[in-house]
């Protein structure tokens, strides 16, 4: 009598010979990997641009990097300048500061608002995004320091033309919007609704200030910087030497990071790439109240009391407990055989939904349905509230699927190929 395991393996004798082979096959596997967690970071170590920084920590423990991003036009011509609606002031202050705190894959972000009322490091009082005018980064390595207890290890930096060359390295970055968002200052006019942002769309988004206040917009900062992550942690990008090359070129010449990041720094940043695109991570803001000197200048005074409570979670790494997976996910593992999924094809390849759908099976996915979809570029893994962790396992295992869009009454995962599947 034939058992479903023998049709499945073979003979015994073709069985056994599988079963040799098998290990040697997990050891070159084990071996590719480890060469390239080990290579990956010392290559990309000789392509980052470095800058000089003091004041910098060597303190073991959680890593704290201080991300800064310049409102400096240098580095863009007169043309791009009006393209990106960024005007030509600037100097070199900084329009974006957080503190990035990782432990593992876990991650915390404490964002800095520029208009924080803080003594700087030449003993100046004023805002806190001046600071890097007085003396660079190393002032403002300091000035955090100084005002938050929390001892920064490396410092990034990122001017406008390096944000947008790296959100286009990633092919752009799908976000949903509940309303739609027009600033002609930030040269944005975005529909409601999900959508695909290139560099350009994506640094005014972040930029836009007159909709709302600059916490709201450290709330869209935030909200971008962990869709970016999931776009670089996805396997579209990981597992696409081309992509990931372009990738490592373009942010070596979009990024400035200190002298002392080496390989081993920036494969802990990696996985911390992984954990904000995967949701192991949390969000703050130092809380501040609003005031108006008595020159008629907006600042925020910082509230101690509560900024407090934040500063020492990131310094004795507290702050990791709080992370919790995000919109109400359960935390116990999701496995194939629990996920019911429909297939779509979006593409315009004949059969290619029939054999993605046969390779999800393969895997013990409960594939539901096949059909069509309307014609479009990228892969989507679409999900209803809650379903992530589910989502993020049907990605894996989907040539090209990189973004993963929430829709309401979504029922199972539905996965819709597009192009980036066919050439897959």
């Amino acid at each position: 009598m034939s058992t479903d395991l023998d049709q499945d393996w073979g003979p015994p004798m073709e069985r056994s010979a599988r079963s040799r082979r098998w290990p040697k096959l997990l050891a070159l596997l084990l071996t590719v990997l480890l060469i390239g967690a080990v290579a990956f970071p010392l290559w990309l170590s000789g392509q980052v641009t470095r800058m000089d920084v003091d004041n910098l920590a060597t303190s073991g423990g959680p890593m704290h990097i201080l991300v800064l991003g310049s409102d400096s036009r240098d580095d863009l011509t007169p043309e791009e300048r009006r393209e990106l609606s960024t005007g030509s002031e600037g100097g070199n202050l900084s329009d974006t500061i957080f503190v990035m705190s990782i432990d593992g894959g876990d991650v915390a972000m404490l964002a800095f608002p520029r208009d924080l009322w803080v003594s700087r490091c030449d003993g100046s009082i004023g805002r806190l995004n001046a600071a890097s005018n007085i003396g660079g980064p190393s002032c403002m390595v300091q000035t955090v320091r100084d005002l938050s207890g929390i001892e920064i290890n490396h410092v990034m930096e990122m001017t406008f033309g390096g944000f947008r060359d790296l959100v286009d390295a990633v092919g752009g970055v799908e976000l949903c919007l509940d309303e739609a968002i027009s600033d002609r200052d930030a040269g944005i006019d975005l529909p409601a609704g999900c959508q695909r942002l290139d560099g350009a769309d994506s640094l005014g988004y972040v930029r836009v200030r007159k909709i709302d206040n600059d916490l709201m917009r450290i709330e869209r900062q935030q909200q971008f910087v962990r869709a970016l992550a999931r776009e670089v942690a996805s396997p579209s990008t990981l597992f696409n030497p081309l992509r990931l090359t372009s990738l490592a070129r373009d942010s070596g010449e979009a990024v400035r990071v200190d002298q002392n990041m080496g390989p081993m720094s920036l494969a802990r940043l990696g996985l911390a790439v992984r954990g904000l695109g995967g949701g192991s991570s949390i969000s703050n803001t130092v809380p501040g109240d609003p005031r108006t000197t008595s020159g008629g200048a907006q600042i925020l005074d910082v509230r101690t009391s509560e900024a407090e409570g934040l500063f020492a979670a990131h310094r004795n790494g507290t702050i990791f407990d709080q992370i919790q997976p995000r919109d109400g996910e359960v935390a116990e593992a999701v496995s194939p055989p629990d996920v019911q999924v429909t297939v779509l094809n979006g593409a315009g390849v004949a059969g290619l939904a029939g054999s993605v759908a046969e390779d999800l099976e393969g895997r013990g996915f409960d594939v539901t349905d096949i059909g069509n979809a309307d014609r479009q570029e990228t892969t989507v893994i679409r999900h209803g509230p809650g379903d992530e962790a589910a989502a993020r396992l049907v990605a894996d295992a989907t040539p090209g699927a990189g973004t993963l869009e929430e829709t309401a009454g979504t029922t199972g995962i539905v996965v819709v190929l597009g192009l980036d599947t066919g050439d897959a």
